[in-house]
């Protein structure tokens, strides 16, 4: 019987010929992203009784730590636990060091790091955005990564696969994200929990890596383990465009399911009957067609996080604003993740668009999906393209929260109330 894109990986991983749902396997680590969190490594180390951390690094050319959320600092308890990271990282001897340049770590390990094939873990739970570019990457815990920082393996339970077949093409005003949300509105948070999704088909070929980077990334949100898509042209091209590590290596090759693989739930959806979407508060399957919101008023409007504050998303802002003025009683806020990113949208113009409309575009950062920067007060009502709109999710417990694409955020900026984009 024919396997899954995990399931090829994972056998990989273990040595063995194949592997099914279900199975638990020992498998040998491709690669290692941590951000602040390789602190609490450390620590969790200590506190099981190693004196002075871990004993050593399995392989370190196989780990990155990127400082990405506290980047730059914003407080005194920040600065002191960078500066414990920066004792932490040269005690180690970790070669690959992002230090003072703040990106998004699962947009510079796809920029820079992770290749497509690999089994990769990160220390935070959107490492599963580095699925589109066909590397079946995860979020572990501190305890977990410490163990395969030292051993080079951990163990898992092969999880079984959902297959998204995408068919057609979005119309305007629609996104992936827009894809995700419909995904959680129709089947909840648990829908993939401990799965893997592939997103199939020829609507997922047909998306810019920036687009998969969305779907990938909000598997976790879906409950899923991995969130993956096939190598093609566009991946091996965005490959090309690397400056660092744009080389396959001997364990990086790109994989396909087998014709025959067996999937514990196959979903079609026709991108051409899709709605922009929104999710109300406080959870992100609480969603509704934008429709059934427009004219709620919103204080706060934001795109970016590693879902999108991408190219692709920056561009859509601009088309949209282009030319208007934001809603003057509506602060809107746009951070590219990464440096990258943000040339980009320098070099086509997309930052002046947006300076002109009275967008106000920081640093790249994790800052907005977790409320450093644009912290909501009681009463404020924020539409955001970022991650997640629990409760406190950026401030107050007594803020609401509505996520929607990119184009939708804009859109409801320019009019100060939430809109549909196909409007305007």
């Amino acid at each position: 019987m024919g396997m899954t894109i995990v399931e090829k990986v994972m056998a990989r991983a273990a040595g063995l010929a194949s592997v099914h749902p279900g199975q638990y396997v020992d498998c040998r680590l491709d690669r290692v992203i941590a951000h602040e969190e390789f602190y609490r490594i450390h620590t969790a180390a200590e506190a099981a009784g190693l004196k002075g951390g871990l004993p050593d690094i399995w392989d370190r050319e196989r780990l990155h730590v990127i400082l990405d959320h506290f980047q730059p600092v914003i407080n005194e308890s920040q600065a002191l636990r960078q500066r414990k990271i920066r004792e932490v990282v040269a005690a180690y001897k970790v070669k690959y060091f992002d230090d003072a340049l703040p990106s998004v770590v699962h947009r510079v390990a796809i920029e820079d790091y992770v290749l497509p094939g690999e089994l990769a873990l990160g220390s935070d739970s959107h490492s599963c955005a580095w699925g589109a570019l066909n590397c079946v990457g995860t979020g572990m815990g501190e305890h977990e990564l410490a163990y395969g920082l030292v051993t080079g393996e951990l163990w898992f339970k092969v999880p079984a696969t959902i297959a998204v077949n995408l068919h057609g093409r979005m119309p305007g005003g629609v996104a992936s994200k827009d894809v995700a949300l419909w995904l959680a509105g129709r089947f909840g948070t648990t829908f993939a929990l401990y799965q893997s999704i592939e997103f199939r088909g020829e609507g997922a070929h047909a998306l810019d890596l920036d687009a998969r980077i969305t779907l990938a990334a909000h598997a976790v949100e879906l409950g899923g383990k991995f969130g993956l898509f096939e190598f093609d042209d566009k991946t091996e091209a965005f490959l090309a465009s690397r400056k660092r590590m744009r080389h396959q290596l001997p364990w990086s090759r790109p994989v396909a399911a087998d014709r025959d693989a067996k999937y514990a739930q196959v979903v079609d959806i026709d991108l051409s009957t899709l709605a922009p979407q929104v999710a109300k508060p406080h959870t992100f399957e609480n969603v509704v067609p934008v429709t059934d919101v427009v004219g709620t008023r919103i204080d706060q409007a934001m795109v970016g996080s590693c879902a999108n504050g991408n190219v692709d998303d920056i561009a859509a802002v601009a088309e949209v604003v282009k030319g208007q003025r934001v809603h003057p009683k509506t602060r809107f806020i746009v951070q590219p993740n990464s440096w990258g990113v943000y040339r980009e949208a320098m070099r086509r113009g997309f930052v002046d668009t947006l300076l002109d409309a009275g967008v106000m575009v920081i640093s790249p950062g994790c800052h907005l999906c977790l409320g450093m920067q644009g912290t909501l007060a009681d009463g404020d009502v924020c539409l955001t393209s970022t991650t997640r709109n629990h409760k406190g999710r950026m401030g107050s417990a007594h803020a609401d929260i509505y996520l929607a694409a990119p184009a939708t955020v804009a859109a409801s900026a320019l009019a100060g109330e939430i809109c549909d984009p196909r409007t305007r």
